[in-house]
């Protein structure tokens, strides 16, 4: 779980830095200073929490409106 987790923070991390630069903004600072405009891999893991707390919580509402999480056919996981 932790890797789907890492993996769709990442990707939320690109949408979000793909919407802002789209909007013609090119530099995001945090609350402590961190530059948020930066490949995902280039985060401290303070603001990479920011992130993965998302997606827990997302994952989290989808598991408690009923539905499951499975990984698609073909991955080895779930057949």
């Amino acid at each position: 779980m932790a890797d789907l987790i890492e993996r769709i923070s990442a990707a939320v991390h690109d949408r979000w830095m793909a919407t802002k630069r789209s909007q013609g903004v090119i530099s995001r600072t945090s609350e402590t200073g961190e530059e948020m405009m930066v490949p995902y891999d280039q985060l401290s893991e303070l603001a990479k929490d920011l992130d993965r707390n998302s997606v827990r919580a997302v994952l989290e509402a989808v598991v408690a409106a009923g539905y499951e999480i499975l990984p698609k056919r073909g991955d080895g996981a779930h057949s």
